[in-house]
């Protein structure tokens, strides 16, 4: 049980790492409404990060249900 909580503890901080840089993509995207200044990335690199965000959050949510679903098999008398 250990096992599983390390793993659904690691996924759970990938998965706020990943929405901290999605943040931070959408801060760069709204730089030039905001102050003025020129976006640093481009759109083609917007959309290819945030679908590599979705793809990888997708996986690790999925991953997280079968680890809650092993814990509370495990719990079970």
């Amino acid at each position: 049980m250990n096992t599983a909580k390390r793993h659904i503890d690691a996924l759970e901080s990938r998965i706020g790492l990943m929405a901290t840089l999605a943040n931070i993509i959408n801060i760069d995207r709204t730089r030039n409404g905001n102050e003025g200044e020129a976006p640093i990335l481009n759109d083609y690199h917007y959309s290819s990060l945030i679908e590599a965000i979705e793809i990888v959050a997708e996986s690790c949510y999925g991953e997280l249900g079968q680890l809650d679903e092993k814990i509370e098999g495990e719990a079970q008398p």
